[in-house]
């Protein structure tokens, strides 16, 4: 009996924190190691107002079942033998007295509430908890993760993530919640791989936890049923549904009706053109890391030709690429420096946006999931300002590149499931901003910590992908310096992060900037300038 009161608080407690407010405002307890040891602490506060209710309930509990030992004590002693018992006068008066006085205050002490400051605390806490958005991007990120890396759920389900074990495992309402985001994006295989784990689980679970909770086998068997349909196994979904006590024969014609009216996908997880290459390439490039060996290069050496300082103090460089050319530079950064990089961006850290060519604009997009700041901003510190002042001239030291001014430096934080599906840098839009500093012909991307499991660069259409590393700065041209016209070949995305934090900061360099240091040796073969500088609209 208690044990079902207190999960039955902890149901209407989540009740009250379902409500979808989108994602203004909201705190960030996805992608955000803060917010989730934020929220790590909330769920202590509520475990012990849970106690405490628990403590206070189980109180009422035992003077109540003392007042009922009580009254039970004279009707013992009256067992067997009611008419002599009666007969006594004194038992006559005692019977008399507590059926008219004692059970008004014990009626009274029933309807009394309890946990009443318990339940105002769990009420004030709760505009501060996960809203659904949270937990479908949460599901989102761990789906992305199985599907980008090829992992199997009932690995994953214990623990087993890409050939790293971790501690913990999944539940029956986990496995359930990522069916139904599979089923809903139309992968209903994978469906039917967490709703057999969720089904293998749910049997393991306390019968009055399950109802609480919500999750039953009827609802696990209705949607294996309907993924194995979907899936194009209506024979095995009928004997589910039959063997189930809820359906029994009338499963046969349940199973039909799944048949005769097919699921239709609600849920898009954007997969990308480059796919299979992508996601082999961070496949890869992880277990290589979880192994602690290297990706082998083509060729490395130190860079003393792009400036004269660089023949004073040369930069250690790996060229991966020839053409395209992508180089990786190693301690191009100090720990100082990046340690400074962290804390003056941490406090601006709003979730990143997606420029959208279509309809011109910045938006979140599910096609990357991270939180970033522009820096440095208007009131950065004189001694901040100048380290932005040393990464300039140290960019322009390693590519050879003018680089003026400290315009579109963009620090990054992934978290759980962080990842930014394969894209050019390069804008090939009209916009105010390219027709004043032109489109983005180089990047440089720094690794501001060496992530622990996922999270590589990963080139498609080259078959390249770069591990992060500490300090270091990947090189590469987003244009061809003969033509400027656009390298497609640099099509490139962030694989989706395992465990950890990355944090990297990109320092993109504009064509305009470069008209008299890398004028066009050839005209344009597919690009549209018109286009871009058109006034036309």
């Amino acid at each position: 009996m208690i044990s079902y009161t207190l999960l039955l608080l902890v149901t209407i407690f989540f009740g009250l924190i379902s409500v979808n407010v989108g994602y203004i405002g909201r705190k960030n307890y996805v992608t955000s190691a803060e917010e989730k040891m934020n929220l790590l602490e909330k769920d202590k506060e509520l475990i012990i107002l849970l106690n405490s209710y628990a403590v206070e309930l189980q109180d009422k509990i035992n003077q109540l079942q003392k007042i009922a030992n009580e009254f039970r004590a004279s009707l013992e002693e009256a067992k067997g033998r009611e008419v002599e018992y009666l007969s006594n006068p004194l038992n006559s008066l005692s019977l008399l007295r507590q059926m008219h006085e004692d059970w008004e205050p014990v009626e009274k002490l029933i309807r009394q509430p309890v946990g009443q400051g318990q339940i105002a605390s769990i009420e004030k806490l709760r505009n501060d908890l996960p809203l659904q958005d949270d937990l479908d991007e949460a599901t989102h990120a761990l789906i992305r993760i199985v599907h980008s890396y090829d992992l199997e759920p009932k690995d994953v389900a214990r623990g087993l993530v890409d050939g790293v074990q971790y501690s913990g495992n999944l539940s029956a309402s986990d496995c359930y919640t990522l069916a139904k985001s599979s089923f809903m994006a139309g992968r209903y295989q994978i469906a039917t791989k967490w709703l057999r784990l969720a089904k293998n689980l749910f049997n393991n679970m306390p019968r009055k936890y399950n109802e609480v909770i919500g999750l039953t086998n009827i609802k696990i068997n209705l949607l294996l049923a309907r993924s194995l349909i979907a899936n194009g196994s209506l024979s095995t979904a009928r004997e589910i549904l039959i063997k189930d006590t809820m359906f029994g024969e009338a499963g046969n014609r349940l199973a039909q009706h799944f048949y005769e009216n097919p699921p239709h996908p609600t849920l898009n997880l954007e997969t990308w053109e480059s796919e299979g290459v992508f996601d082999g390439l961070c496949r890869s490039v992880s277990r290589r890391q979880t192994n602690e060996s290297k990706i082998t290069r083509l060729h490395c050496r130190y860079n003393t030709t792009t400036s004269p300082f660089l023949k004073l103090a040369p930069f250690r460089m790996e060229e991966l690429s020839l053409d395209p050319y992508i180089v990786l530079y190693h301690n191009v950064l100090n720990d100082d420096d990046m340690e400074r990089l962290v804390r003056m961006s941490e406090p601006f850290l709003e979730r990143t946006t997606v420029f959208r060519v279509d309809n011109r604009i910045e938006q979140l997009a599910p096609s990357r999931t991270a939180d970033g700041a522009w820096i440095p901003r208007k009131d950065a510190k004189p001694e901040d300002r100048q380290l932005f002042r040393r990464i300039r001239q140290r960019v322009g030291d390693i590519t050879g590149l003018n680089v003026h001014g400290d315009r579109d430096i963009q620090f990054m934080k992934y978290g759980f499931g962080g990842h930014f599906e394969p894209h050019n840098d390069y804008f090939d839009s009209k916009t105010s901003y390219v027709e004043t500093v032109g489109d983005r012909i180089a990047t440089v991307l720094f690794y501001l910590n060496t992530v622990e499991h996922g999270g590589a660069t990963a080139f498609s259409k080259i078959n390249l992908a770069v591990p992060t590393q500490k300090g270091s700065a990947l090189f590469w041209h987003n244009l061809h310096g003969e033509s400027y016209d656009y390298d497609e070949r640099t099509f490139h995305g962030a694989c989706p992060l395992i465990s950890g934090t990355k944090l990297v900061m990109t320092r993109w360099i504009h064509e305009l900037d470069q008209m008299f240091l890398l004028p066009t040796m050839l005209p344009p073969r597919s690009r549209n300038f018109s286009k871009i500088f058109s006034n036309k609209t």
